[in-house]
């Protein structure tokens, strides 16, 4: 069974961030399961997932098999799940349904890990210590803090100097938060980050499952806030965006005023998109960044692995921009010299905030997806992505004319991306 390409490149993003691919996971990234419905059925307030899963099931069911074969294919190995409510005490501890359709309920409730992080069972069973530190983390996956103080009381009585006793302590501490008003959100905010380390840790995938309901508490805490550029964490989108609510944090962004100027909002608009399938949301994003912060959206590009696409790009053009010093190219014979008059560049070579342009040449598909409009400002680069733009539909639609007058406009402000756009015809 064959893969699609955005299908494997969801599957690749998720083993590059955490290392293994969570197929319930996978359904909250792709947009398929809502986070406020899987938090449903995690409080056991559904019966299972199959009225909630978003699309024709049996389309989910190919993805799953398609991404299934895919992870079997690069040699993953794959563990079953099982999921408990999150409880608070140790009451109702059967599994909760995940479908009612046994081939729906097999796939989702899988993950694959690669070969060496796959769980060694005779060590689980054999070592109590390895018992009790896995039924920890069970038990603070599914909220239920007795069960999970319980087995901490029993590590420290048959491991008393095991390395881990304070870092669970500060786990459990975490669970104790949950349902508890939030009197003052700075001091939350830095206690879940300096506890995020310790829960992906100690329990990998199953932090989500820990922290989320935190991450949510705090962002209705601070809704209604305004952004504030020196305390960009303390803002509804981040705490969304880490409790992967892709959509609640987009809406958050979008609500911010004047978001296109603030790097930490469009850095996180772009990843929203990205793991919503919305690549057009993404570029948008990402070229706001370009032209507003082009020294940050550089160095965000540089270190970015997720979006594979967004990563190719930004390296060929990188290359083109090394390649790109020019002498002034003529238009129809006609010279145009390098002098700099206003609104013009004399230079001719490309930086950051000319990639969106640079990559419309590469792209021309993307003038239908993203609007001429998208460049509101008045820079010299801004306007490179407008005549750019225009060039392209005036070339599609054969509007010679037009798109001669549109050439050499070009030429006249941004001789390096008339080079590119000289190459691309």
């Amino acid at each position: 069974m064959t893969i699609g390409g955005e299908l494997q490149g969801q599957v690749d993003a998720q083993l590059l961030e955490q290392g293994s691919f969570i197929v319930m996971d996978f359904l909250l990234d792709s947009g398929r399961l809502l986070p406020d419905d899987y938090d449903r059925w995690r409080r056991g307030e559904l019966g299972s997932l199959d009225d909630v899963l978003m699309g024709s099931t049996q389309k989910i069911r190919a993805e799953l098999e398609s991404a299934a074969a895919y992870a079997r294919k690069i040699g993953l190995v794959q563990e079953q799940q099982t999921f408990h409510a999150w409880r608070s005490d140790a009451a109702g501890t059967d599994p909760l349904q995940v479908s009612k359709d046994a081939t729906l309920r097999s796939l989702i409730a899988s993950r694959y890990l690669r070969a060496q992080n796959a769980p060694q069972l005779d060590l689980f069973f054999d070592n109590p210590v390895v018992a009790l530190t896995n039924g920890i983390v069970r038990a603070l996956s599914g909220g239920n803090r007795a069960e999970a103080q319980r087995l901490l009381d029993l590590l420290y009585a048959q491991a008393p100097n095991h390395a881990d006793l304070a870092a669970y302590d500060r786990l459990l501490a975490a669970l104790t938060h949950r349902g508890r008003p939030i009197e003052e959100p700075r001091r939350e905010l830095s206690f879940l980050l300096q506890t995020l380390p310790i829960a992906k840790r100690l329990m990998g995938s199953q932090a989500r499952d820990l922290l989320t309901p935190l991450w949510r508490q705090l962002a209705e805490t601070l809704r209604g806030n305004s952004f504030q550029p020196a305390e960009p964490d303390l803002h509804t989108s981040f705490c969304l965006c880490q409790a992967q609510d892709w959509e609640g944090a987009s809406r958050a962004v979008y609500a911010a005023p004047q978001w296109q100027r603030h790097a930490a909002l469009c850095l996180r608009l772009a990843q929203c998109r990205f793991h919503l399938g919305d690549r057009s949301g993404s570029l948008a994003a990402w070229f706001h960044l370009c032209w507003h912060a082009p020294g940050e959206a550089a160095e965000a590009l540089d270190r970015r692995h997720t979006d594979s696409a967004m990563a190719a790009s930004w390296r060929r053009f990188v290359d083109s921009a090394d390649e790109a010093t020019v002498d002034a190219p003529a238009v129809d014979g006609a010279a145009v010299d390098g002098a700099a008059v206003d609104g013009t560049r004399s230079d001719a070579t490309l930086d950051t905030a000319d990639f969106p342009a640079w990559l419309l040449l590469q792209e021309p598909g993307l003038t239908q997806q993203l609007s001429v409009e998208l460049a509101t400002g008045d820079t010299a680069s801004q306007e490179s992505y407008r005549l750019v733009h225009r060039w392209i539909n005036a070339r599609r639609a054969g509007r010679d004319g037009e798109e001669m007058a549109l050439r050499k406009a070009l030429q006249a402000t941004n001789r390096a991306l008339f080079a590119c756009l000289k190459r691309a015809i």
